[in-house]
C-alpha cells in the first residue's frame, strides 16, 4: 500500500491544474524552492497557508492535510 502524503498530493494537484511550481510561489508569496520542498516531504507550509494554498487546488484543508481527495454523499463509486 503507497503511503499519502501532502507533498504528493499537493505536487499531483499542480500538475493537474497545468501550474508550475513557480506559478504557485508567485501565488502565495513564496519562493519555488519552498513549493519544491513542501511536494518532496522535506519540510510543511504555515498553517497560515493551509486556506489559500486549499484554494488554489479547490481541495479542502482537510484533504490537503490527509493527501487524498474524500468521497463526498453527491459522488458516484
Amino acid at each position: 500500500m503507497e503511503k499519502k502524503t501532502m507533498g504528493s498530493f499537493m505536487a499531483a494537484l499542480r500538475k493537474a491544474n497545468g501550474l508550475t511550481q513557480q506559478q504557485v510561489a508567485d501565488k502565495l508569496n513564496v519562493s519555488n524552492k519552498t513549493v519544491s520542498k513542501w511536494e518532496c516531504d522535506e519540510g510543511y507550509p504555515e498553517i497560515t497557508m493551509l486556506s489559500a494554498i486549499a484554494e488554489i487546488y479547490s481541495v479542502t484543508v482537510d484533504e490537503l492535510l490527509r493527501g487524498e481527495k474524500l468521497n463526498t454523499k453527491n459522488e458516484e463509486t
